[in-house]
């Protein structure tokens, strides 16, 4: 009894839609790139109807007759939307529209639902993203160019200005930007920017110019590395987020000395090592699979893993796109090596592919080579992460 009073309910609702007079309510179309949705509920078929859609204007009260408009052919009831995509209709960017969804009843009688306004976006905005492998002099700028289609899109520069002081834009601030600017539909822009001062925080907008009309993003901010990290030592790289749990690599305030010399064997020639990484992240997991394989209680990895210093402790022995950075870092803010050979070079954790060497870094020079791990005249920063 109860189930068919349910039935029954349900079809006194029914009837009731199909005996009042056929109504719709016009909802907020969804505005997507290159797309737009109109919504709408047909509330009350009344004694039927064959067909309904949306009509719009920049004037108010759109009809069928003196305005733009999109239909389909159906009579039911409920919710509805139908799609079309901005090359289908004209409309104007930043404009200010009003929207109304109709049906038309078997009589021919045109019923409508209320004005709503939606206004159209401009023809793209610049969306930024967060700032990545930040050094104390460079860093990554991120944005994505977001374009809807509803005028064609001719940029003649894209790319970001930034200051030390809030209120950016390209006639206050430095720029960089991209040798041929052009759109698709979404666009991810990435500019390495230089000459940046350490420790510093900067102002940021992304931006697109067309002609005299420039469109720009919200103004966020980065800091550049080059602080003083909680050992003492140099805060030299950034990754612009915390991810596997850290997002920062501070070196030590100076080289490991052991037995009273700053020069290190990398240990264990001979043995091989196998599947020490290269990239930035792989010096911690380097260190561990170093010591678990190399008995040595005067290697490198090991002594890195049990320095301390200020009542800090978690250290490791870089891998080589880690030492890399401590390099890019220091070139041209302080020096962490001199010319001669005895005093320029650094171990990184990273294996060369045989038993007997591993890469080492030029901190005179910047760049990487292979050395024996039995030569006697490497140096050791040890690094952490947080």
């Amino acid at each position: 009894m109860t189930s068919c009073g349910g039935d029954s309910d349900n079809n006194v609702e029914e009837q009731t839609a199909i005996s009042a007079k056929a109504s719709i309510i016009t909802s907020m179309p969804t505005i997507t790139q290159g797309t737009i949705k109109f919504n709408g509920n047909v509330k009350s078929v009344g004694s039927g109807y064959h067909q309904r859609g949306f009509c719009w204007s920049t004037n108010i009260n759109p009809t069928i007759s003196n305005s733009d408009y999109v239909s389909e052919n159906t009579n039911t009831l409920g919710e509805f939307s139908l799609s079309k995509t901005y090359s289908s209709y004209v409309f104007s960017t930043e404009t200010t529209y009003y929207l109304r969804a109709y049906l038309i009843i078997n009589s021919s009688e045109v019923v409508y639902g209320e004005n709503i306004t939606f206004t159209t976006p401009p023809k793209l905005y610049m969306n930024e993203k967060i700032t990545k492998d930040i050094y104390t002099t460079s860093a990554i700028l991120n944005a994505e160019t977001q374009v809807f289609f509803l005028d064609a899109v001719s940029p003649d520069e894209i790319g970001f200005c930034y200051r030390t002081s809030a209120g950016v834009d390209i006639t206050n601030g430095q720029k960089i930007t991209t040798l041929n600017p052009s759109y698709l539909s979404t666009t991810n822009i990435s500019l390495e920017t230089t000459v940046l001062l350490p420790n510093t925080t900067y102002y940021v907008k992304a931006y697109s110019k067309e002609g005299s009309k420039v469109y720009y993003s919200n103004e966020y901010t980065f800091k550049t590395a080059g602080a003083v990290g909680t050992s003492g030592g140099y805060i030299y790289y950034d990754k612009g987020e915390t991810t596997d749990g850290w997002r920062y690599l501070e070196a030590a305030p100076g080289n490991i000395v052991y037995n009273g010399s700053n020069k290190i064997y990398w240990g264990c020639s001979g043995t091989m090592i196998n599947q020490t990484q290269a990239g930035i992240g792989f010096g911690p997991a380097n260190t561990v699979r170093i010591m678990q394989q190399c008995p040595d209680v005067n290697c490198a990895a090991r002594l890195c893993d049990s320095y301390t210093i200020n009542g800090v402790s978690d250290w490791f022995l870089p891998s080589q796109e880690e030492l890399k950075a401590f390099y890019k870092s220091s070139k041209n803010v302080f020096n962490i090596a001199t010319s001669p050979v005895s005093d320029k070079l650094y171990w990184s954790s990273t294996e060369s592919g045989n038993s007997t060497s591993a890469i080492s870094l030029d901190g005179y020079l910047g760049y990487t080579s292979e050395s024996s791990k039995n030569y006697n005249m490497v140096r050791v920063r040890p690094v952490r992460r947080f």
